[in-house]
C-alpha cells in the first residue's frame, strides 16, 4: 500500500510538472525595455547669450532638451512569434508621450532578418511603427530614439498594438532599477515583516520540496521492489513441486523468502541455518563475536526485542529468520534452537534449482 501511495504521489508530481512545461512551452512574451537614456547636451546652468539651435529652434531658450532613449525589444517567450501573432487592425510599434520623436533607428540586433525587415517609421513625431515580422525565440533588436522634450517633463514610451497570447505589452525601464538599487538591496527589499514572511515561505517551500523528493524516491524504490518480487514469484511458479504435501508447504514458505530477498537472501539464510552456533547466538540474545558477525554480513547490525519479534537484522536475513520462527520451522525454547530437519535440504535444493534457471 505504501509504494502505491508513493507512486501515486510521484505520478501527481510528474503530471503537474508536465502540465507546467506544456503551458510554459506555449507561452508568448515579447519584452520591451528601456535599457539606457542620455542627454545629447547637458547644460546644467543657464549661460547668457548661449544658443543651442536644433532644426532652427533655440532649445536652450525654449527650455527644451534632446534625449536619446535606447530601447530593446526581445522575444523572451517559448515560441517563435509569427506575423499572424500581431493584430492586423492596429499598428505595431512604440509611442512617445511627453515629447516629440525626432529620429528612430536600429543600432543592434542578434538577427540579420530583424535588422533588415523591422523598418522603423516615424509618424506625426509621436509614433514609431514597426513591420509585423517573424520574431524568433531569443531574438532581439535595439532601437535608438531621439526625443525632444521639455526639461521639466520626462518622455514616456508605451507600446502600440496587440499580440496574441499577451494581455498587454509592458514597457520596463531596467536602467532606472539598476541605478536605484544594488544586488543586496534587491535581496533585502521590503520591511522586516516582509523579510520574515519571505524567509518562512522559502523554508516551507524547501521543506515541501525535500518531502516530495523523499516520497518520490521511496515510491520509486517501492515500485522497483514490487516488480522484483513479482518477477521472482513468476519464476518460482515454473519450478517443480515436491511430491510430499507437507514438504511442499515448507517449500512455499521458502519461496516467500525468495520473493522477498532473492537468491542472495536464500543463500544467506542457508549460511545462517548451516551454522548452528551463529543461529543459536542470534536467537538466544547473546552478543555475536566479531568472527560470527563477519560471517553473517560485514555491515550487519541487529538487536533482540521480544521472543515473538525475534530479531531485526540485515534486510535479507532478519525477516527470513523471523519468518521461519513464526511459521514453526525454527523452534526456540530457552537456550535450545531446533531447525526443522527438512528445511536445510529443501533450501539447498531450491537454491540449486534457481541457479539453474538464472536466479
Amino acid at each position: 500500500m505504501r509504494y502505491i501511495v508513493s507512486a501515486s504521489f510521484l505520478g501527481l508530481i510528474v503530471g503537474v510538472l508536465g502540465l507546467y512545461y506544456t503551458l510554459r512551452a506555449s507561452r508568448t512574451h515579447l519584452a520591451i525595455d528601456i535599457t539606457a537614456e542620455s542627454n545629447v547636451l547637458d547644460v546644467r546652468t543657464s549661460v547668457k547669450n548661449l544658443a543651442v539651435l536644433f532644426q532652427g529652434r533655440d532649445i536652450q531658450q525654449e527650455n527644451l532638451n534632446l534625449k536619446i532613449l535606447t530601447v530593446q525589444i526581445v522575444n523572451q517567450g517559448e515560441v517563435n512569434m509569427l506575423e499572424t501573432y500581431f493584430d492586423s487592425r492596429n499598428p505595431w510599434g512604440l509611442q512617445v508621450q511627453g515629447g516629440r520623436l525626432i529620429e528612430a533607428r536600429i543600432i543592434g540586433s542578434n538577427s540579420g532578418y530583424l535588422n533588415e525587415n523591422l523598418q522603423p517609421k516615424i509618424i506625426d513625431n509621436k509614433y514609431v511603427t514597426l513591420e509585423k515580422v517573424i520574431f524568433d525565440r531569443g531574438k532581439y533588436v535595439t532601437l535608438e530614439l531621439l526625443v525632444l522634450h521639455a526639461k521639466d517633463a520626462e518622455p514616456r514610451v508605451i507600446a502600440l498594438g496587440k499580440i496574441a497570447g499577451m494581455d498587454e505589452i509592458a514597457v520596463t525601464s531596467s536602467f532606472k532599477e539598476h541605478d536605484q538599487q544594488g544586488f543586496f538591496s534587491a535581496v533585502v527589499k521590503g520591511p522586516a515583516s516582509v523579510q520574515i514572511a519571505r524567509s518562512i515561505t522559502y523554508f516551507l517551500i524547501t521543506l515541501v520540496a525535500l518531502f516530495a523528493c523523499g516520497l518520490s524516491i521511496a515510491g520509486i524504490v517501492g515500485v522497483v521492489s514490487h516488480f522484483k518480487k513479482k518477477s521472482r514469484r513468476r519464476r518460482a511458479r515454473f519450478l517443480p513441486r515436491d511430491e510430499s504435501p507437507e514438504k511442499e508447504k515448507k517449500r512455499q514458505i521458502l519461496l516467500d523468502v525468495y520473493a522477498d530477498g532473492g537468491l542472495e537472501g536464500l543463500s544467506r539464510l542457508h549460511d545462517v541455518l548451516s551454522n548452528k552456533e551463529l543461529l543459536k547466538t542470534m536467537l538466544s540474545g547473546r552478543r555475536l563475536s566479531p568472527k560470527l558477525s563477519h560471517e553473517l554480513a560485514p555491515d550487519a547490525s541487529w538487536r533482540i526485542e521480544t521472543q515473538s519479534e525475534i530479531i531485526r537484522f540485515h534486510p535479507a536475513i532478519p525477516s527470513s529468520v523471523a519468518w521461519l520462527v513464526e511459521e514453526g520451522l525454527i523452534r526456540v525454547s530457552g537456550e535450545s534452537v531446533d531447525v526443522d530437519p527438512d528445511v536445510v535440504d529443501l533450501l539447498s535444493g531450491l537454491i540449486a534449482q534457481l541457479k539453474g534457471v538464472g536466479g
